[in-house]
């Protein structure tokens, strides 16, 4: 399992060196954006320049590695998302990378989630890539957080009737990612929620909801209820990077 502090003192030039000779495809939405954001910062702090980074990319043949990402499915749709990202592992982006990941959003698991179908439905996907796709190491995700909502949240919750930002949504987001962390831990994990909810000085942003612990996104490294700052993006981009040199084969 990678370390969760993702301070910049936790990655070696060696492990950054790996990296950028591995060919990565990053299957996300909006916090995958910060992640890859912070990506630079980690490399320019080592005095090293990242992997080139594209989007939907198709000019990478002249490179040892790389970072090709794209924007999979629709947020508040997981199924969906699942759906694209064996889909575009299967139209070409499998046969030309060495290690593959997905991220659901915050916003694809709120309490009315089923969290138990949904977990089913990535089991089910991925195994069969893993199958198909031998020589590609799969990196598992788990699903980033959210603050906790104050006043002004909650009347703009009630005006667009959409919510997420609430202990209960944190509770079924915790639910998934113990799931995840169950199966994965001691393979190839990529622990995003614990790398959100762990404060400065090693303690959890944490809660309770109807006896369950859960976690929230620490709010010194949020931009806004579920985006991250330039602080908590770099935090973010180290441990990526760190499990990317984990699963590289190279």
């Amino acid at each position: 399992m990678t370390s969760r502090s993702g301070a910049a003192s936790d990655i070696t030039t060696g492990e950054l060196a790996k990296v950028s000779r591995t060919k990565v495809f990053f299957g996300h939405q909006s916090v995958g954006m910060n992640v890859l954001s912070g990506l630079t910062d980690v490399y320019a702090a080592r005095g090293m320049t990242a992997p080139p980074i594209e989007q939907d990319g198709t000019q990478f043949g002249e490179y040892d590695g790389f970072v090709d990402h794209s924007f999979i499915g629709a947020n508040e749709k997981p199924l969906l998302k699942i759906q694209d990202f064996d889909t575009k592992m299967r139209s070409g982006v499998g046969a030309q990378v060495n290690v593959a990941m997905m991220k659901f959003c915050y916003v694809d698991v709120t309490s009315s989630a089923d969290v138990g179908a949904l977990f089913a439905a990535y089991l089910l996907t991925v195994g069969a890539l893993q199958r198909d796709f031998p020589e590609v190491t799969f990196v598992h995700v788990t699903v980033p957080l959210m603050t906790e909502q104050g006043v002004l949240s909650k009347v703009k919750s009630r005006l667009t009737g959409r919510s997420g930002h609430g202990p209960a949504d944190n509770a079924a987001r915790e639910r998934l990612n113990a799931l995840i962390r169950r199966k994965y831990a001691e393979v190839h994990l990529f622990d995003l929620a614990a790398v959100e909810s762990t404060t400065s000085d090693g303690s959890r942003a944490a809660g309770t909801h109807q006896g369950q612990q859960y976690y929230r996104l620490y709010e010194g490294y949020a931009s806004d209820s579920g985006h991250l700052n330039r602080e908590g993006a770099r935090i973010a981009a180290t441990t990526w990077l760190k499990a990317v040199a984990q699963a590289s084969p190279k």
